[in-house]
């Protein structure tokens, strides 16, 4: 073993890693660990009496492993779920194209391996990345980032497997969630990024009319909110909503408004953040009392309804395009944490809003009793035009059912029930969110969120007739407050202002758009001389120079590209992460054409959103100006 090697590794490792492993006790405290030499003379290990490398030859155990392992000569990632002592890294590192990804959850053993090789190099390089320490899934989201679309391998170290399976099969299920992830983040940014913007845009005028979500912030201190949730179960718990009504403030999700309504129950706040436009259909025939809390990017169609919720409070959004309407406030919107779907909005809400504990009810996160919806849930008006003989409202549970693969999740009374890899993601967010909040899972069935506590109605609202009382006189008053605040004059936001912003930025668009359009026209022509192999050396180095000249230009107008990045966030991830699917095999085997590819995406995708957002800003104002 090589102290100096130490040294040199420990250097290269960015400050963080290095301190936590230098802070971290080297010698594997509680376990019986062995150094020995084995047949060839080289170093090996026994843990617990497990062997983490072979008795006669690592080395060539080592070999034979890295041989078996694919590798084409293309871009390739290799994760390995630990490495011992790290035998098997120097011949993967032989390897052109290649990264390696190494996750090790016990720190004295990458300590034997920094002593034993000196891997500093290609610490710096890049080509050998340590995860090890908190926030796994972070670090490991962090060293794919530009790689996304090169192919990876999974490499468990057997020996260490052997010896503690539990800590290394951990590793791989992290980094499989992480992956689909990124999948589900990509294709939720192709099917939305241009109804985001669309939304976000055509739902300024009436957004205008809305106050802050900040306002409710901290103003349920003291009561209880019930967060109701669309799950196959919720239609089961009506009986105890009916009955604890007046005891809680009732926040529901907008896709479980239908269902309460069906059996007289009224929510005090709808929670609505979905795009699509199939969504303000769970509001259309609402004629409660209901006070919507508003995500700017859900369907602008929801705040055009003839009947539904038309008064409430709006949240911020991470969408540059909301700048438009936060400059008009007089205060902070404020931030509603995200986790993928409007049940973890509502959630985190309910802990903003102060509340001395928040409940969910209809949190399945599983096919429960074999529905996809709680009854009810299903637009029953939209079936009925839809059914027929050959296609009935059984027939749309059932593919529901099996429109993802199918993953079997622990219930809450331990039997088993189907899920899939979607819900899982939100069963992960409310396990990962639920130690500094306080969530209580009244769902009936459904999938065990561990580490949240599940209790029932009746244990945590049959109180004595003077507590029951005093539940419900702060209740109501809680409800009359938030009523108030819908009233409260002046105006939050300044529509003035706002009408003058949209008309500066549609004049900034314009002459943007011609910029844009000259700088298409230009990386157009320098593809077309790559593609042809026909680069006339004067007029392409012409090109080039007029090429960063608009570049520069371009790469100025900050507040322009930031509000026209919403509408083509593939397109910048084709550029900057690696998912370049939109390039051709030509394109990808020629550097050069390849990065003139990606000039010419930019500069469509730019030109293109350019227009939308100035057309549909256009229509924004016009409807602006009618309501002032």
């Amino acid at each position: 073993m090589n102290e100096t090697f130490l040294s040199q590794n420990l250097a290269s490792l960015p400050s963080q890693l290095s301190s936590f492993l230098q802070n971290e006790p080297s010698n594997g405290n509680g376990f019986q660990i062995k150094h020995a030499l084995s047949k060839s003379g080289d170093d090996t290990l026994e843990i617990d009496g497990v062997w983490i490398h072979s008795q006669f030859d690592p080395k060539k155990e080592a070999i034979r492993f890295v041989s078996e392992l694919p590798h084409d000569g293309t871009e390739r990632i290799y994760l390995l779920f630990g490495a011992g002592i790290g035998y098997i890294i120097p011949y993967l590192l032989e390897r052109q194209k290649v990264t390696i990804l190494w996750m090790e959850p016990f720190p004295f053993l990458i300590l034997e391996a920094l002593r034993k090789f000196d891997f500093s190099e290609f610490f710096l390089s890049g080509k050998l990345v340590l995860i090890t320490g908190d926030n796994l899934e972070d670090q490991l989201s962090e060293a794919v980032k530009g790689k996304g679309t090169h192919p990876i391998s999974f490499v468990p170290h057997r020996g260490s497997w052997q010896w503690k399976e539990t800590e290394y099969l951990r590793l791989k299920l992290i980094a499989e969630q992480m992956f689909h992830k990124k999948d589900v983040n990509l294709a939720t940014l192709t099917r939305f990024e241009k109804i985001w913007a669309k939304n976000i845009c055509y739902n300024l005028p009436e957004l205008s009319k809305f106050r802050p979500v900040s306002d409710l912030f901290g103003i349920a201190n003291g009561i209880k909110v019930v967060i109701a949730c669309a799950g196959p179960s919720l239609s089961e718990s009506i009986p105890e909503l009916t009955s604890y009504r007046d005891q809680f403030l009732l926040l529901a999700v907008d896709t479980a408004v239908p269902i309460l309504t069906l059996f007289g129950v009224d929510p005090d706040l709808i929670y609505s953040v979905d795009p699509q436009a199939l969504n303000s259909q769970y509001l259309e025939d609402y004629t409660g009392d209901g006070i919507l809390i508003f995500d700017p990017t859900s369907t602008y169609l929801s705040l055009r309804l003839d009947k539904g919720p038309n008064k409430g409070f709006v949240t911020s959004s991470p969408f540059p395009l909301i700048q438009l309407l936060e400059k008009t406030a007089s205060d902070e919107i404020g931030s509603v944490p995200f986790g993928g779907s409007v049940s973890t909005n509502a959630a985190s809400l309910g802990t903003l809003m102060g509340a001395n504990k928040v409940y969910l009810v209809g949190q399945d996160l599983s096919f429960t009793k074999g529905l996809a919806h709680s009854k009810g849930a299903v637009l029953e008006e939209r079936l009925n035009y839809l059914e027929s003989r050959k296609f009935r409202r059984e027939k749309h549970n059932y593919k529901q059912l099996f429109a993802l693969p199918q993953k079997q999740v622990l219930g809450i009374e331990n039997e088993t029930y189907i899920t899939n890899e979607k819900m899982l993601i939100f069963k992960k967010w409310f396990e990962d969110h639920t130690k500094e909040n306080p969530w209580t899972n009244l769902t009936k069935f459904g999938a065990k969120l561990e580490g949240m506590d599940h209790s029932n109605f009746q244990k945590e609202f049959l109180l004595d007739p003077k507590e029951t009382m005093l539940e419900k006189e702060l209740v109501c008053s809680v409800k009359a407050l938030i009523q108030s605040k819908l009233s409260e004059h002046p105006n939050f936001f300044d529509r003035i202002l706002l009408t003058k912003d949209i008309q500066n930025t549609i004049s900034s668009l314009k002459d943007f758009g011609i910029l844009v359009k000259q700088g298409l026209i230009v990386s157009q022509r320098i593809y077309q001389q790559i593609q042809k192999n026909q680069i006339n050396p004067k007029t392409f180095s012409e090109d080039i120079k007029l090429m960063d000249g608009i570049d520069e230009q371009v790469s100025q107008k900050k507040g322009l590209n930031e509000i026209l990045s919403l509408g083509i966030q593939r397109v910048i991830l084709t550029i900057t992460e690696g998912y370049d699917d939109h390039l051709s095999l030509e394109e990808k085997e020629n550097a050069q054409l390849g990065v003139a590819k990606k000039s010419l995406l930019l500069y469509e995708g730019l030109y293109e959103s350019v227009q939308n957002t100035k057309r549909m800003l256009t229509k924004s104002l016009y409807r602006l100006q009618l309501i002032i």
